[in-house]
C-alpha cells in the first residue's frame, strides 16, 4: 500500500464528566457531581454513550465524529473500491502511481468531511465574529454602569413590575452608545449560523455518501 502524508490530529475533548466549578462548592452538590460522573463513565464504558451525550446528541456528534474520522484518515490501510474506480485503479494490474492517486483521493474525501463537520461546530469553526470581543466588553460595561439595566427603569416600570410580576429587561442595544456594535454582532451571528448550517449539510451529505466505507 502506498504511503500518505501524516498530519497531526488535534482532537477536541468531549468528557462525560461535569466540570468542577471554581470557588467554594456545597459538599452535598459535590458528592452529587461525583455520583453523576461515576454513572456517566460507567454508561460510556458499557453502552458507548451516557446521559450527557443524549442531552445533546448534535453537540456530541460534532465534537466526537470528526475526531474519529481524523483517526481513520491517519491510520487507513486502504481505500474504497469506488475511489479506485474514480482514478482508474486496477487491482489486477497494480500501478503504484494509480494506487497513490487513490490513497490521496480517499484522504482528501475524509479531510473534506472532517472540515465541514468541524466548521459546523461553533467551537472549532475557523470563522469568528469580529465584533464578539467588543460586544461582550459592552455588556460588562453596561452591567457595571447600569446594574444590568436596573438603573434604567422608570418609577412607573418598577411599580408595574410589583403589580403584575412582569419584568422589563434592558439590554445594551437599547442605548445608542452600544447599539451599533450590538447590531453588527447580531448580523454577523446570523451570517455565521447560516454558514455553519451549510457546512453541516455538506458534511452530512458526504458522510452519508461514504457511510459504508467508513471502516478500515
Amino acid at each position: 500500500m502506498s504511503k500518505k502524508n501524516k498530519q497531526k490530529n488535534i482532537k477536541t475533548s468531549y468528557s462525560c464528566f461535569e466540570e468542577k466549578y471554581h470557588g467554594w462548592t456545597n459538599p452535598v452538590k459535590m458528592v452529587g457531581r461525583w455520583r453523576r460522573n461515576i454513572k456517566h463513565a460507567y454508561q460510556r464504558i458499557r453502552y458507548g454513550y451516557c446521559d450527557r451525550d443524549v442531552w445533546s446528541i448534535n453537540w456530541w456528534f460534532l465534537n466526537v465524529v470528526p475526531n474519529m474520522l481524523q483517526d481513520l484518515r491517519e491510520t487507513a490501510h486502504g481505500f474504497p473500491s469506488e475511489v479506485g474506480d474514480m482514478v482508474g485503479y486496477d487491482d489486477q494490474n497494480i500501478d503504484q502511481a494509480k494506487e497513490q492517486e487513490a490513497v490521496d483521493k480517499w484522504d482528501s474525501i475524509l479531510a473534506e468531511i472532517i472540515f465541514y463537520l468541524r466548521e459546523a461546530n461553533e467551537e472549532t469553526c475557523q470563522k469568528k465574529n469580529p465584533f464578539e470581543e467588543q460586544y461582550h466588553a459592552d455588556w460588562r460595561e453596561f452591567d457595571a454602569k447600569y446594574a444590568g439595566g436596573e438603573k434604567l427603569k422608570t418609577a412607573e416600570e418598577k411599580a408595574e413590575e410589583k403589580k403584575k410580576g412582569l419584568y422589563r429587561m434592558y439590554m445594551p442595544s437599547d442605548l445608542p452608545e452600544y447599539r451599533d456594535t450590538a447590531d453588527k454582532f447580531i448580523d454577523e451571528e446570523r451570517r455565521l449560523n447560516a454558514y455553519r448550517d451549510e457546512c453541516k449539510n455538506k458534511g452530512l451529505e458526504l458522510f452519508s455518501k461514504w457511510f459504508w466505507n467508513l471502516w478500515d
